[in-house]
C-alpha cells in the first residue's frame, strides 16, 4: 500500500528576515516524513508535502513553534492591525522627532569614522541595540555552540581542557570570537575598496558618494526595523538579502562544521540586515582600518548579550524577551531614519527640513496600505490615491519651505559688509548648531566664522557645502574664512562632515536686501563720512504682532521724533514679517515736515507733524537718521520676537558706525508725498486712449498725471519680490475700483470724469499715492473731495 501523501500551505508568524526563512525551511527538510519544504518570507508562508504515515500536520507545525514561530490560521494575519501600526508609527516619529530635537541621535549613529576625533564608543552602543536582532536570528547557532562537547576547546589545546572550569564557556568565547574576526576583517575589506572608490588618496569616499551610501544603509535598517515589528508584510520584499546559493552555502558549512570557531567566522557572511547597514558604512569611511576599526566595535557591542543569552532567555521568559525585541526593533528603525537624515545632508537630495514631511506621508501611505479592504481593487486604488497625495503634499511642503525662505531670512547675529567689492559676513560657531545667513547672488562672499575656544568638537569641526564646491572645511580656534560666489537665488543646505548637524545659506536675487546688520563702512568712494555719532541705546521698541482682516499678520512698531532725537532710538522687528511702523514727528522747533532718511535702501521719507505710518517687509537690519544728519536710529531684525536678546541688541547699535552721504545717495522715497505730482508717469494718447506706465516697490506705488475725460488704460507694473501681504490690493475710491495685483504687468482702465488729484491707497490704507487728472484747459483743479475719506483706515493722510 502506497504511503499518504499530503501538500499543505502554512501561513508563518514571526519571521522578520530572509535568515528565519532558511532556518525554518533546514529545519522541515530534516524532518523525518517531510517530503519537501519550500518557505517564503515575503509571503510568510510555507509549501509542505509531507507522507501521514510517518509525519502529521501537528507535529509540523509543533516543529515551527520550537523555532519560536507561530502557525496561523489561513485568514489570520500576523500584523498588529490599523491601530496597532498607526500607535506603532507614532511611538517611532515622536521618538526620532525628540532625540533629534535633543541632539540624541548625533551621538549614536556612526559617522564616516575616518577620524579619530570622533567617539568610536558609539558603535558599540549601536551595536548592543542591534544585537537584540542577533539574538533573534543567531540564537539558536549561538546555543548549539554554547554547550561544552567534553572535548579540547579550539585548536592545539591541551587534553587537561576537558576538565578545566574554561571547558564550560569556551564554546561560546571561541563562537564570538570568529564572529568579531569575521566582522573585522570584512570591514577591512570594504574599508579598502571605499579607498579605491576615494582615487586611492586616503580622503575617503567622495561626500555624494559616502551620503547616498548612507542613505542605502539607512533605507536598509528602517526596512529591516520594520519587518521586525511585523507591522507591514508587503515590505518584506525590500528586504536587503546574501544572494540565495551564497547563503545556502554558508549554512550548508555551518552545519558540516562542528568547530564554534569556525561556525562564527562563518557568521559575518550571513544574510543579517544590521550587519549589511554597517557594512555599507564600513564602505563609506573610504580606509581600511577605520573600516575594520568600526566593525570591530559593531561586533564586540553585540558580543555581551549573545553570551548571556542562555541565562538571560530563561530567566526573562519568552514572552519578556519579546517585548525587548520590539523594543530593539523600534531603535533600529530610529537610527535607520537618523542615518537616512546623515545621508540626505550629505549628498544633498534629501534636505533635513523636507526628511520628516517625506515620513509622515511615506506613514500615511503604509497605513492606508493596511487597511483590510474586502475586493484586492480598493486597495490598489486606496493605495494609489495615498500614494499620489502624499507626493502632492512632499511638493506643497517643498514649495512653502523654499518660498518661506525666500520671503526673508535672516541670521541672528551675523553681519554684512561690502568691502572690496565682496559681501562680508560674520558668524559664530557654536558647539551644537551652524549658524544660518542670506546673501545676495552674483557678488562674492567672504564668510568669517569665529570659532571660541571650546566650541569645536569632532563633529562640527568640519563642514560640507556641496552647493558652492566646499568639502571638509575644517575649523580652526579664532577667525576662518571661507569664500564662494552664489550665482544663483535659492536656499541651499550645508552640513558637518557627518550629516549630523545643519544650517543654510539664502542666496536672495542681485538687488534684493542681503542680510541683517549691514554696516556700510568703507564706501568712502561714494563720498560717505563718519558722522562720528551714537545711538543712544537706553530703550528699545519691540514691534508687536497683531491682524488685519482677520488673518493678515503684521508687527507694529512706534517711534518718536523730538528736539533730543529719535525716542526709542533703536527698533527691534522680525524677519519674514510685514511691518507697521508710526513715526511720530513731535520736534515742535521744526518745519511742519522734516526728513528721514534710509541709506542702505537709498531713500528719503517726508514725514508730517503727527503720525506717520510707514510699512516695509523687513529683510536685513539698517540705520536711519534725520535729513540734517543729527539724529540716528537703528532697526534690528530678528529671528523671533519671543526672545530677544536686548543686551545683545543695545551693543550692536551701540557699535554701529554712523556715516553721513551725499544728497545723490538717496532717491526720492514713496513716502514723499509732497512730490508725487511732480514724479508722476505722464500718459501718451494714441487712437483716442491714452496710455500710461507706474511701478509698484514693496513700500510704494507710482503716481501717475492723465487728462480729463479720455479713457486710460494704465500698466501697473509689479516686478518679482514686489508684492506683499498690504501693497497686492489697492483701493482707488473716485473710480470704484479695487484692484488685486499679480506679479508681472496689471492692467487697470477708467475714464477720469473731472480734474483734480484723487488719492489711492493699499488694502490697508498705509501704503498711499495719487491719480493727477489735468483738465481740459491744461490746468489741475482745486483741492477738492479726492476720495481719500473712502480709503481704509491705517494711514494719516
Amino acid at each position: 500500500m502506497e504511503s499518504a501523501v499530503k501538500s499543505k500551505r502554512l501561513h508563518i508568524g514571526g519571521m522578520t528576515c530572509v535568515n528565519c526563512q532558511n532556518k525554518i525551511e533546514a529545519k522541515l527538510r530534516n524532518t523525518a516524513g517531510v517530503k519537501s519544504a519550500k518557505v517564503s518570507y515575503n509571503d510568510g508562508t510555507a509549501e509542505i508535502t509531507y507522507d501521514t504515515d510517518l509525519v502529521s500536520l501537528h507535529d509540523i507545525c509543533a516543529v515551527i513553534e520550537k523555532l519560536d514561530y507561530q502557525v496561523l490560521a489561513e485568514r489570520k494575519s500576523s500584523s498588529p492591525g490599523v491601530g496597532g501600526i498607526v500607535g506603532m508609527l507614532v511611538i517611532i516619529v515622536s521618538l526620532y522627532v525628540l532625540l533629534q530635537q535633543f541632539g540624541i541621535l548625533n551621538l549614536l549613529v556612526p559617522s564616516q569614522l575616518a577620524d579619530t576625533r570622533m567617539g568610536y564608543g558609539m558603535l558599540f552602543v549601536v551595536g548592543l541595540i542591534t544585537s537584540l536582532h542577533c539574538v533573534a536570528m543567531c540564537g539558536g547557532i549561538n546555543l548549539s555552540q554554547c554547550i561544552p562537547r567534553g572535548e579540547a576547546q579550539g585548536p592545539g589545546a591541551p587534553e587537561d581542557a576537558k576538565t578545566s572550569r574554561f571547558s564550560t564557556v569556551a564554546p561560546a568565547a571561541w563562537y564570538n570570537l570568529g564572529r568579531v574576526v569575521s566582522y573585522t576583517a570584512v570591514g577591512f575589506i570594504l574599508g579598502a575598496i571605499g579607498l579605491l572608490f576615494g582615487g586611492g588618496s586616503g580622503a575617503g569616499v567622495p561626500v555624494l558618494a559616502q551620503g547616498i551610501l548612507k542613505l542605502i544603509a539607512g533605507v536598509f535598517m528602517v526596512v529591516m526595523g520594520i519587518n521586525m515589528l511585523g507591522l507591514f508584510p508587503w515590505l518584506r520584499r525590500l528586504q536587503p538579502r546574501v544572494p540565495g546559493f551564497i547563503a545556502r552555502r554558508v549554512n550548508m558549512e555551518k552545519a558540516r562544521n562542528k568547530s564554534p570557531l569556525i561556525v562564527g567566522l562563518l557568521n559575518g557572511f550571513m544574510p543579517c540586515g544590521p550587519l549589511q547597514s554597517m557594512q555599507i558604512v564600513a564602505l563609506a569611511s573610504g580606509n581600511p582600518f577605520a573600516g575594520a576599526l568600526s566593525m570591530l566595535l559593531f561586533s564586540l557591542g553585540t558580543v555581551p548579550l549573545m553570551l548571556g543569552l542562555g541565562s538571560l532567555v530563561s530567566a526573562l521568559g519568552k514572552k519578556f524577551a519579546n517585548r525587548v525585541m520590539r523594543v530593539g526593533a523600534v531603535l533600529v528603525v530610529v537610527l535607520g531614519l537618523a542615518m537616512l537624515s546623515q545621508g540626505g545632508s550629505l549628498s544633498g537630495f534629501l534636505p533635513p527640513d523636507r526628511l520628516l514631511a517625506v515620513i509622515l506621508a511615506l506613514c500615511a501611505v503604509g497605513v492606508v496600505a493596511s487597511v483590510p479592504f474586502r475586493k484586492p481593487d480598493q486597495k490598489t486604488a486606496s493605495t494609489i490615491a495615498a500614494s499620489v497625495v502624499a507626493v502632492m503634499a512632499i511638493a506643497a511642503w517643498s514649495t512653502w519651505s523654499t518660498t518661506a525662505a525666500a520671503a526673508g531670512s535672516s541670521s541672528a547675529g551675523s553681519g554684512i559688509q561690502i568691502v572690496d567689492g565682496k559681501q562680508v559676513v560674520a558668524s559664530t560657531l557654536s558647539s551644537g548648531q551652524y549658524p544660518n545667513i542670506t546673501v545676495q547672488a552674483g557678488t562674492p562672499v567672504k564668510w568669517v566664522i569665529n570659532a571660541p575656544e571650546g566650541s569645536i568638537n569632532g563633529c562640527n569641526y568640519q563642514i560640507n557645502i556641496p552647493e558652492f564646491g566646499i568639502t571638509k572645511y575644517s575649523f580652526q580656534t579664532g577667525e576662518n574664512v571661507i569664500e564662494f560666489n552664489p550665482t544663483a537665488a535659492g536656499k541651499f543646505q550645508y552640513s558637518c562632515w557627518m550629516g549630523m548637524i545643519h544650517g543654510s545659506i539664502t542666496v536672495t536675487q542681485a538687488g534684493a536686501p542681503a542680510s541683517a546688520s549691514p554696516n556700510p563702512v568703507g564706501n568712502n568712494e561714494a563720498g560717505a563720512v563718519p558722522a562720528g555719532y551714537q545711538i543712544p541705546t537706553d530703550r528699545l521698541a519691540i514691534a508687536k504682532e497683531t491682524k488685519y482682516a482677520g488673518s493678515y499678520r503684521v508687527q507694529e512698531v512706534t517711534v518718536k521724533l523730538t528736539e533730543q532725537g529719535f525716542s526709542p532710538a533703536v527698533v527691534v522687528v522680525q524677519s519674514g514679517m510685514d511691518v507697521k511702523w508710526n513715526i511720530v514727528n513731535a520736534a515742535s522747533d521744526q518745519q511742519s515736515t522734516t526728513q528721514i532718511l534710509i541709506p542702505d535702501y537709498a531713500t528719503k521719507l517726508i514725514v508730517n507733524q503727527g503720525e506717520n505710518p510707514v510699512f516695509f517687509s523687513p529683510e536685513k537690519s539698517f540705520d536711519f537718521s534725520t535729513g540734517d544728519n543729527a539724529y540716528y536710529g537703528y532697526v534690528k531684525v530678528v529671528d523671533s520676537l519671543k526672545n530677544v536678546d536686548e543686551a545683545a541688541v543695545k551693543k550692536e547699535a551701540a557699535a554701529f558706525r554712523t556715516m553721513i552721504w551725499p544728497p545723490e545717495t538717496f532717491e526720492t522715497g514713496a513716502g514723499e508725498a509732497d512730490a508725487d505730482a511732480a514724479r508722476a508717469a505722464e500718459s501718451t494718447v494714441k487712437d483716442g486712449v491714452q496710455y500710461v506706465t507706474s511701478t509698484v516697490s514693496s513700500g510704494g506705488y507710482g503716481a501717475i498725471r492723465v487728462q480729463q475725460g479720455v479713457p486710460v488704460k494704465w500698466t501697473l507694473k509689479a516686478p518679482e519680490g514686489s508684492l506683499n501681504g498690504c501693497n497686492q490690493s489697492i483701493v482707488i475710491p473716485e473710480y470704484d475700483l479695487k484692484i488685486d495685483l499679480k506679479t508681472g504687468d496689471n492692467r487697470i482702465a477708467f475714464t477720469p470724469k473731472r480734474s483734480g488729484t484723487f488719492a489711492f491707497s493699499c488694502w490697508m490704507g498705509m501704503v498711499r499715492s495719487s491719480i493727477t487728472v489735468v483738465g481740459k484747459d491744461g490746468t489741475v483743479a482745486a483741492a477738492q473731495d479726492d476720495g481719500s475719506d473712502e480709503l481704509p483706515d491705517g494711514c494719516c493722510g
